[in-house]
């Protein structure tokens, strides 16, 4: 959808100019210009998408097929970035579910949401929600808010997102707890806090390894970055029952950490 908006974009403003402006050798600058304009339709669409949409219903897929596309267009158009999936087949197509992955790029929501395709939302810190936009279009996705500072605040977060994926929804989980040793792909510890997200709701962990994301702070966007990721077989409340959050963080690192090997 947003791609398709900004090749309509860019090729109408580029040939208009080239036809009714000046033509020959100015075709190259209408072209660049174009990529410019392209944006614009961008920005009314995605600003569509977060306040015209606001009040569909919690497990719309229209809406989260609206984030899909934007996650896309940026992947491609902006950070120069393709990405490769492995073992879509493991991601459950119903039920409770909460995604757990190393965290190392401002991007890895962006990657995310490209290789799941089921409703989600994310975690981000408190922060963000000082950027406006930025603000409305995490509460419009339902994330849950992080607030380090303050775990009363947190904890009635964590209440409501509960309650979103008991319905079905799910979740995208960084257990790091930030963007931590940014240089190397691979979790070098958790934060068992972050898996009461997942315990709480008894819901399935699903372990994702993002190969290449640290390098994107290096190469994007003037050289193309290569994201390969590894969705790896659920674990089910089952299978987890009984261990300590810690217990917990500890066999979901190993299971992230061992989709390197894929490397």
């Amino acid at each position: 959808m947003f791609t398709i908006l900004f090749l309509i974009g860019w090729a109408t403003f580029s040939t208009l100019m080239s036809i009714y402006v000046l033509g020959g050798y100015y075709i190259i600058l209408w072209v660049l210009l174009g990529y410019l304009v392209g944006f614009i339709p961008i920005i009314i669409g995605a600003l569509i998408h977060i306040y015209a949409w606001q009040k569909l219903p919690l497990m719309n897929r229209y809406k989260y097929y609206g984030w899909q596309s934007l996650a896309r267009f940026l992947s491609v158009f902006v950070f120069n970035i393709s990405i490769k999936v492995i073992g879509k087949e493991n991601v459950p197509k119903d039920g409770k579910m909460v995604v757990y992955t190393n965290h190392k790029s401002y991007l890895d929501p962006v990657i995310a949401i490209q290789a799941i395709n089921r409703p989600m939302a994310f975690t981000p810190k408190s922060t963000l929600y000082k950027i406006p936009i930025l603000k409305d279009g995490m509460k419009q996705m339902h994330c849950m808010p992080i607030y380090r500072d303050d775990t009363r605040k947190t904890a009635k977060a964590l209440v409501e997102t509960i309650k979103n994926i008991e319905a079905g929804f799910s979740m995208v989980v960084f257990p790091e707890g930030g963007r931590k040793n940014r240089d190397q792909d691979s979790v070098v510890a958790t934060r068992a806090g972050a898996f009461q997200i997942a315990v709480k709701p008894k819901a399935t962990i699903l372990p994702m390894t993002i190969i290449g994301n640290s390098e994107i702070q290096h190469r994007a966007p003037f050289r193309k970055t290569k994201i390969k990721v590894i969705i790896h077989k659920p674990i089910t409340h089952e299978d987890y029952q009984g261990l300590s959050t810690a217990e917990i963080g500890d066999m979901v690192m190993h299971v992230i950490n061992s989709g390197f090997e894929h490397k």
